[in-house]
C-alpha cells in the first residue's frame, strides 16, 4: 500500500513512487551536460568581462600570467581545471543511479533490515527522517556535508585564481561562502529551499573556475 508524506507519495517500503529532481524529457547525462555547460559558460564569460577584459585589470593579470609562463605553470592550471571538470562524470553516474532508485534527498543511502526476522516481516527500507526536528537535523547535516564535499576543489581553484585575479577571486569566494550559509538555512527547512542560496553560490564558483581556465589558456598559448 502506498503512503503519502508532506513531500511526496511513497510505496509501502518508503521509496518515492516517482523520481524527484530530474526532468523526464532529458536523460541524466544530458541534463548534467547542459547544466554544467551553461553554468560553465556563464562563469567563463563573467570571469573574462569582469576580471580580465577591462584595460585597468588586464595589465596586472598579464604580468602574473607571464610569471606562470616563465615557470611553465600553465599545466598546473590546466590540471586544476580538469580535476574539476572530471568530477562531472562521477556526479552523472550518481544522478543516474539516484533517478533509477527514486531515492530523494537528503537520503544518501538506502538500508534494508537484515536477518531472518527482518526478512519475514517484510520491513520497509531505512531512510532519513524528513519530518519535525529530526528531519530538520538531517537536512542541516546534509547542508554541512554538501559544503565539505565542494570545499576542497573550490579552495584549490580559489588559490590558483587568486594569483592572477586576487580581488575578483576574493569577491567570488565570499559570495560562495555567504550563499552557502543562506542555503543551509533553507535546506534545514526543506530540501527544495536549499537552492535559495546554493544557486548564486554555484555561479560564483563557476566564475572562479572561469578565472582558472583563462589563466590556463593564456599560459599555454
Amino acid at each position: 500500500m502506498a503512503s503519502k508524506t508532506k513531500e511526496t507519495e511513497t510505496d509501502s517500503k518508503g521509496i518515492p513512487l516517482k523520481h524527484v529532481g530530474y526532468p523526464d524529457q532529458f536523460s541524466v547525462a544530458a541534463f548534467y551536460a547542459i547544466g554544467h555547460g551553461v553554468l560553465g559558460s556563464i562563469g567563463l564569460a563573467a570571469a573574462w568581462f569582469l576580471a580580465y577584459a577591462p584595460d585597468s585589470k588586464r595589465t596586472n593579470a598579464d604580468n602574473h600570467i607571464e610569471i606562470l609562463i616563465e615557470h611553465n605553470l600553465g599545466w598546473l592550471y590546466l590540471g586544476i581545471f580538469l580535476l574539476k571538470l572530471l568530477q562531472i562524470p562521477i556526479g552523472t553516474i550518481l544522478g543516474e543511479a539516484r533517478k533509477a532508485s527514486k531515492a530523494a534527498v537528503p537520503d544518501q543511502h538506502v538500508y534494508r533490515v537484515m536477518g531472518d526476522e527482518g526478512s519475514k516481516l517484510g520491513l520497509g527500507y531505512v531512510l532519513m527522517e524528513t519530518e519535525g526536528v529530526h528531519g530538520a537535523f538531517n537536512r542541516a547535516q546534509r547542508a554541512l556535508m554538501n559544503y565539505h564535499e565542494v570545499f576542497p576543489t573550490l579552495a584549490l581553484q580559489y588559490v590558483a585564481a587568486s594569483w592572477v585575479f586576487p580581488f575578483e577571486a576574493f569577491l567570488c569566494v565570499i559570495i560562495w561562502a555567504v550563499t552557502r550559509c543562506i542555503g543551509a538555512v533553507g535546506y534545514t527547512s526543506s530540501a527544495w529551499a536549499r537552492f535559495n542560496g546554493n544557486f548564486p553560490g554555484l555561479l560564483a564558483m563557476c566564475t572562479i573556475q572561469g578565472m582558472v581556465m583563462i589563466a590556463a589558456i593564456k599560459s599555454l598559448t
